[in-house]
């Protein structure tokens, strides 16, 4: 009966969720990426995994629908992601198909063809400072929520390995750390564009649980990222009022780690030696590492293929810490790829990156365009999942590839408002009335 019900009600969400996004089709973007950091709390629906892909059909038959309406314009080179995207997943099915078509776990080809989808409509959808955040304010509340849970749960003792990790809703630890710190970054802007009180205090306290759910996430790269945060959030502000607010919100949450658990700062401190000898995850990881070095070496071009690594580290790693035969994933997202696609893919793969931190270095606005401070969010955001990549796969994340559409939509914009002065001259020129015949003789002459 429970069961039923479960049913019942997911089923209504699922058709209040339809409903606005038919109305409002940027939702479908907002939900998909707002349902990251609670990914363990969705149901799953018949025929789909779960409600999100559904969302994300309606979402791009009403894009589709309203497409005729768009006359966008891109930028030059902006649109290079979408051609790279094709062809890495072309290039994927064709360099091995059962792989691609008949992996283990998943089949990879749909997968990929989502997350373009979701590429493509996130490059459209959220063009204006309102829409960009109402997403930023679904997914804080939803991660908040997901933080505390996992402070509730977690437990930081003096060493890793003593210590127990909670991920909140997310699937994963190491996830739940990026989404925790993103949902950081979000509050932050969103405070200082409030003036309210009450809702300033409401977000401070949101900061601080997200904060310190990145610790009770024992996932010290997650730790490494969010003071990675903290320093790119400090250094792009304009004013000095607005760092020492900075520096004052990172000294509370630090002195409020050390009131929760003194122990947190002997994880941090395990950080550099963990790197440097390579103890434990990082010993792991090393290992790991190793054998995707001795599969690449036998297929350099094509890969082993995509989601396979996991599946063949075990013949590769007899003679390596730490692994002992597990089935595990590479732990890197440019490994993964490199492994698994072979040197053309990682070229593919990589060149969307590339071509999204190109996007969001032409994006130029001036300082007082709402815009600017979009494009530094939505950078840094992009920055930390890049370097979050060195220590885990990915590649297949919703968020990374959203933000990559989001570097479209803003240098599709500045370009837009780098030509429009000159319209406007042409238009002024135009709607100037002709000059006499006998004054045109005259200025031959």
């Amino acid at each position: 009966m429970n069961e039923t019900l479960l049913t019942i009600l997911g089923a209504l969400i699922a058709m209040v969720l339809v409903f606005l996004i038919i109305r409002r089709p940027d939702l479908g973007v907002t939900f998909t990426l707002a349902s990251l950091p609670i990914v363990d709390l969705l149901p799953e629906i018949p025929l789909f995994s779960s409600v999100v892909p559904l969302l994300g059909g309606v979402t791009l038959v009403v894009f589709l629908f309203n497409s005729k309406k768009d006359k966008t314009k891109s930028a030059p080179g902006s649109s290079l992601i979408f051609i790279l995207g094709i062809l890495f997943i072309a290039w994927m099915f064709f360099s091995s198909p059962e792989a691609a078509w008949s992996g283990k776990d998943r089949n990879w080809v749909f997968t990929f063809i989502q997350l373009w989808v979701l590429l493509l409509l996130s490059s459209r959808l959220l063009d204006t400072k309102e829409k960009h955040h109402t997403l930023m304010w679904i997914f804080s509340v939803v991660a908040v929520l997901s933080a505390f849970v996992a402070i509730q749960q977690g437990y930081i003792a003096e060493t890793e390995q003593a210590s127990y990790g909670s991920s909140g809703y997310v699937d994963n630890a190491n996830a739940a750390a990026r989404y925790f710190i993103v949902a950081m970054i979000f509050l932050t802007h969103l405070r200082s564009e409030s003036k309210e009180p009450f809702p300033r205090f409401l977000m401070l306290i949101g900061i601080f649980i997200t904060y310190l759910g990145v610790f009770f996430t024992v996932s010290r790269t997650g730790i490494v990222l969010l003071f990675a945060a903290q320093l790119m959030i400090f250094f792009s502000q304009s004013s000095g009022r607005q760092r020492l607010n900075i520096i004052i919100l990172g000294i509370i949450g630090l002195v409020l780690i050390w009131l929760i658990s003194e122990n947190a700062f002997r994880l941090a401190g395990t950080i550099l030696p963990a790197v440097s000898e390579g103890e434990d995850t990082m010993g792991l990881r090393y290992a790991l590492w190793e054998a995707a070095i001795r599969m690449f070496k036998e297929r350099p071009v094509t890969g082993v293929g995509i989601g396979m690594y996991r599946f063949l580290v075990p013949l590769y790693s007899r003679d390596l810490p730490f692994i002992a035969g597990r089935s595990i994933w590479a732990h890197n997202t440019y490994i993964q790829i490199l492994v698994e696609t072979g040197f053309v893919g990682f070229i593919l793969f990589f060149g969307m990156f590339i071509n999204s931190l190109l996007n969001f270095l032409k994006a130029k606005f001036p300082p007082n365009d709402e815009r600017t401070k979009l494009v530094r969010v939505w950078f840094i955001i992009f920055v930390v999942m890049l370097i979050g990549g060195l220590t885990k796969s990915d590649h297949a994340d919703k968020l990374t590839w959203a933000v990559m559409g989001f570097s479209v939509i803003f240098a599709n914009q500045s370009r837009f408002l780098a030509t429009e002065p000159e319209k406007q001259k042409i238009s002024q020129m135009q709607s100037h009335k002709p000059l006499p015949t006998g004054w045109r003789y005259r200025i031959k002459e």
